[in-house]
């Protein structure tokens, strides 16, 4: 996510600060960072012979694709729904099983079966994809959001339009998020706790750099403007980071080039949903990375070749080796629960979906993994008012802007690290990287999918 939509095009930012030291957990727990929100970056198995309502177990990292996995018996007449996700922290477990106990004390009908599998995401998508073509495909299943673009262009899930016009909980989804989960006119997806991104910065370091402790940049510029204060009269400390290149993963276009374009007054696709190439904005953009890492040398090239430099740059700003750092978790919709296109009972599955998606079950797994919640009733139970930061992150969800949708988008990411990279470590200046960028997206998404603005 990023800047306010239709800020005015006027480059406005807003900052958070502390001079307390910080982990990745306190980006998202702590309520010593309650203060204005920034460029937004917007930016969940029952084992054999058991009932859904007991504990879930999870399957092992070998076994089969996520719906082959035994289930229990149903009762006479009802069918099963087949509810499949991963969970390695174990967090999700006891909301999902709750949800699913729910469901079969309402339902003679139907009987929800919980498949946890305990493996990371990357695998267990990459075991999802297998099974999602084939009529052993789970009725509901739990991946991030940012997935949307290509199952549905695959086919894959099933648009939950229908149900929304029923659903009363749909209404306390702010319009930004409702927006950030349709894709080609339809939605596809629930999410229930999404991502913010924040600059931050240490109130501590920027004091002795003569800097106010309230400090409140108004237009791009000014961020280089603090970072060229602590480099002059703060030593032993890093004044800035900004992730590009590959090594920053994901981030480099959530966390860096993304905002910057927008806070130029761009975007990265016109209205027809062609990727854009080359604009004013994009260049600005690459100036920026010109200027902050080879110009002046705020940013340390170390973070080009780093590997997942986020977790020592997290390290350096809570241990006050760092003064500024536009960080977050990498993401935007979250995880999100779908319903697969090959659900032969789409109804039940949608139940389940509706059930989990309550507002105490929201704000309670959102304050033990934290993140702003999706739905605003949510962010009204007593325990979840009571952390200020979270509170504050979920109201400025309602003028979120999200990336881009589409199923060629890991392409378009592929090309701008590549960009990013070349103009961050001195390849390239900004105007050529910006040329080559255009024949590189040409090459990954097509020539007629790609135009340039003046």
């Amino acid at each position: 996510m990023a800047p306010t939509p239709n800020r005015n095009r006027d480059q406005d930012l807003f900052a958070t600060g502390s001079n307390k030291p910080i982990s990745r957990r306190r980006f998202l727990k702590s309520a010593a960072f309650a203060a204005s929100a920034a460029i937004l970056a917007a930016c969940g198995g029952t084992p054999a012979g058991q009932s859904a309502s007991t504990p879930s177990q999870a399957q092992p990292a070998g076994s089969p694709a996520p719906a082959v996995a035994a289930t229990a018996p149903a009762a006479s007449g009802a069918v099963q729904i087949h509810i499949s996700y991963p969970d390695e922290a174990g967090k999700k477990p006891k909301y999902v099983d709750a949800a699913a106990a729910d469901f079969n004390k309402a339902h003679t009908d139907g009987q929800a079966v919980v498949d946890l599998q305990k493996i990371d995401s990357d695998s267990y998508y990459t075991k999802l994809l297998l099974a999602l073509g084939t009529d052993s495909a789970p009725d509901v299943f739990h991946v991030s959001g940012g997935k949307i673009a290509e199952l549905a262009d695959g086919n894959l899930i099933a648009p939950l339009d229908d149900y929304l016009k029923k659903w009363d909980g749909w209404q306390h989804y702010p319009d930004a998020i409702k927006a950030g989960a349709t894709y080609k006119g339809k939605v596809w997806a629930i999410p229930y706790g999404l991502d913010t991104r924040f600059l931050y910065y240490r109130k501590d370091v920027f004091q002795q750099a003569g800097l106010p402790q309230d400090w409140q940049p108004k237009k791009v510029q000014d961020i280089i403007d603090a970072a060229k204060a602590v480099q002059a009269k703060v030593t032993n400390v890093i004044p800035y980071v900004l992730y590009g290149g590959a090594a920053g993963s994901g981030g480099t276009i959530s966390h860096g080039f993304l905002p910057l374009v927008w806070a130029y007054g761009g975007e990265l696709q016109n209205q027809d949903g062609k990727w854009i190439g080359s604009s004013p904005a994009i260049l600005k953009a690459l100036q920026y990375y010109q200027e902050v890492f080879v110009t002046d040398k705020l940013v340390p090239a170390e973070v080009l070749t780093l590997p997942k430099p986020w977790t020592t740059m997290r390290e350096k700003l809570g241990k006050g080796e760092l003064a500024m750092l536009f960080e977050g978790v990498v993401g935007g919709l979250g995880t999100c629960w779908f319903i697969a296109d090959k659900s032969q009972h789409k109804d039940l599955a949608w139940d389940f979906i509706a059930r989990w998606n309550n507002p105490d079950t929201v704000a309670k797994l959102n304050l033990e993994d934290p993140h702003p919640v999706a739905r605003t009733d949510a962010a009204e139970v007593p325990e979840f008012k009571q952390n200020a930061y979270l509170t504050m992150a979920t109201q400025s969800l309602e003028q979120a802007k999200f990336e881009p949708m589409s199923s060629n988008y890991a392409k378009v990411q592929t090309a701008i690290q590549q960009m990013t990279g070349r103009v961050a470590s001195g390849e390239s200046p900004a105007e050529q990287a910006m040329l080559q960028f255009v024949d590189d997206l040409k090459q990954a998404v097509g020539d007629s999918e790609v135009v340039t603005q003046s």
